[in-house]
C-alpha cells in the first residue's frame, strides 16, 4: 500500500507498507488479512500503522510534536494487480526478487530529477539482495543524499562468506552457470565415473 502523507511546509512522503503476516487476525476486522477483502485489507493496514507507538514517536520527533493523526492521509491504494478472494490473495505476476536476472536493472538511491530519490530492497545496496536489511539499507542511503551526516552502516560479511561471493561474482561475470550448479555436476561426473569403474572391474 502507498500512503503519500502531508508533512507541512509543503513537504509530502510516499510510504510503501508491506503486509509481512497474514495469516494472523487483524485488529479491525479479526480475519487474516489473506482472507480480507480489498476494502477490509486496508482497514486492517491503516489501522495498524495508526496503532504503532513508534511510527507516531519518530513522527513526533520529526514534525515538532505533531503525530500521525495531525497529518492527513490524502490517499491510499492497494497494488491494482491484486486479486482479492475469500481463499487468499493471487498477484498477476510473481514477486520481484533481485536476482543475477535484473541486477543490471536496479536503480541507484540517486535520480537525475531534483529532490526525488528512491529506496526500497529493488535499489542497489551493499546487502545485495531482496530483504528488510536491503531496504533499510536503501533507505539510510537516499536519505544521506539528502542529510550527509546519516550513517550507513557497512554490512558485515565473514571472511567465507566474501570468499564464496567473490568467486560467484567471478562465475556471473563469465556467464557461467551458479557455482554450486558446477559442484553438483562435477559431483554427479565423479560418482558416475566411479559407477562405472566399478562396473567394469566386477
Amino acid at each position: 500500500m502507498a500512503f503519500p502523507h502531508d508533512l507541512g511546509e509543503e513537504v509530502q512522503s510516499l510510504w510503501t507498507c508491506t503486509a509481512c503476516v497474514a495469516t494472523v487476525p487483524g485488529i479491525v476486522h479479526g480475519k487474516p488479512l489473506r482472507n480480507c477483502t480489498k476494502s477490509e485489507f486496508m482497514d486492517e493496514v491503516l489501522a495498524q500503522i495508526r496503532a504503532s507507538e513508534a511510527l507516531d514517536g519518530m513522527i513526533r520527533r520529526a514534525n515538532g510534536g505533531r503525530g500521525l493523526e495531525e497529518f492527513a492521509i490524502l490517499k491510499a491504494e492497494v497494488w491494482d494487480e491484486w486479486e482479492f478472494d475469500p481463499s487468499g490473495i493471487t498477484p498477476e505476476q510473481p514477486k520481484w526478487v533481485t536476482t543475477t536476472n535484473t541486477r543490471d536493472h536496479r536503480p541507484c538511491q540517486a535520480t537525475s530529477i531534483p529532490n526525488l530519490v528512491l529506496a526500497g530492497a529493488h535499489t542497489e545496496t551493499e546487502a545485495d539482495i531482496w530483504s528488510i536489511e536491503g531496504a533499510v539499507e536503501s533507505g539510510r542511503r537516499a536519505a544521506k543524499i539528502f542529510e550527509p551526516e546519516v550513517v550507513v552502516k557497512p554490512q558485515h560479511k565473514p571472511l567465507a562468506l566474501k570468499f564464496t561471493s567473490w568467486v560467484d561474482d567471478a562465475f556471473f561475470a563469465l556467464r557461467l552457470p551458479h557455482v554450486l550448479s558446477v559442484i553438483g555436476a562435477l559431483v554427479g561426473a565423479g560418482l558416475a565415473i566411479g559407477l562405472y569403474e566399478l562396473i567394469v572391474r566386477s
